[in-house]
């Protein structure tokens, strides 16, 4: 088997893995790991479009792909992919990897799997008219039922411009939370057990395991919640402020470093790491370009009384001591 045809399997494996229930967070390093080997990307790419498109031909389809194991044995089971023309080569060998994965569990099930890697962005545009912006190393599933549209953010942030359709509520799954909309705009971001939503346009509800009642989201408002935690606050905020990163800018107002670090350690793979009292207690108002990680510790370093000291597998750092006088 040639390396491309190896990494097309390995994708249909990993959109199956991924889809289970006990998917975790060892499944979601492992799938980092393999999504930055030369080719990877293209391959998980081809095969989720052509997992989409088998969806999009309706129930025929996965009947048949869905069909008793005793009939396949009694004939060949033949599908006509000549519909996959139209997608190219790449996607054509797809299709090949989807049948030689075991489809029986794959197709059946209809939630859809988009990701990015770290220092990576990109656009999705759902079948309902939805458009989803993805930030950096964020994994995120959707489903689009009869009657609802479903989305679950695993982990990372993104922005959601919601088709309006009275009729399918876009509800979206967040850790312990749960945002309920019919069409708008808003930014949703989950890291680190910790859920923020913000909204540009219209108006969300958002619904927590430890508060009582849904909390309604305005334009102009940001609400934040500790995963596992009983309350949730609300405040206003600069919206253009949060989404700045669709722009490559980070827009920092009196956040502590300990947020700021674990913002960066999501666009390269070398990590930062805080190290004292001192480096932890700074708090940070400012810009910070997105761009080389060594240009954006030295900026920080320049903000902020910090040094870095790279090391062999991080860069740490250290508050520096105030001048004396």
């Amino acid at each position: 088997m040639s390396r491309s045809a190896q990494h097309l399997q390995e994708a249909a494996d990993w959109l199956i893995r991924l889809q289970r229930p006990e998917a975790g967070e060892a499944d979601w390093l492992a799938f980092d790991t393999w999504l930055s080997e030369p080719g990877a990307q293209a391959a998980y790419d081809a095969v989720q479009a052509v997992d989409e498109e088998i969806f999009q031909r309706g129930a025929a389809v996965r009947g048949a792909l869905s069909g008793p194991r005793r009939a396949a044995a009694k004939r060949p089971f033949r599908i006509d992919w000549r519909w996959l023309g139209g997608l190219g080569a790449v996607a054509a060998a797809a299709a090949v990897a989807l049948v030689l994965a075991p489809w029986g569990e794959l197709l059946p099930q209809p939630d859809t799997l988009y990701s990015t890697a770290k220092g990576e962005s990109r656009t999705i545009q759902l079948a309902d008219g939805s458009r989803i912006d993805l930030n950096t190393n964020s994994h995120l599933s959707v489903r689009l039922e009869e009657h609802a549209r479903r989305v679950t953010v695993h982990d990372g942030q993104a922005l959601f411009e919601v088709a309006h359709d009275p009729n399918r509520p876009f509800m979206i799954s967040a850790g312990d939370g749960t945002v309920t909309v019919i069409g708008t705009k808003f930014d949703v971001r989950r890291r680190d057990g910790q859920l923020s939503v913000t909204v540009l346009r219209g108006l969300v509800e958002v619904s927590t395991e430890g508060a009582e009642e849904p909390v309604q989201v305005r334009p102009g408002q940001m609400l934040e919640h500790i995963e596992g935690g009983k309350g949730v606050s609300v405040r206003a905020v600069s919206a253009e402020d949060q989404l700045a990163w669709r722009s490559g800018r980070l827009v920092y107002r009196d956040q502590p470093l300990g947020r700021i670090v674990s913002d960066l350690n999501q666009y390269f793979d070398r990590p930062l790491r805080l190290e004292g009292e001192s480096a932890s207690s700074l708090r940070f108002s400012g810009v910070l370009i997105v761009d080389d990680q060594d240009a954006m510790v030295r900026r920080l370093s320049s903000l902020l009384p910090v040094s870095a000291t790279p090391t062999d597998d991080s860069i740490v750092l250290r508050g520096r001591p105030s001048p004396t006088n």
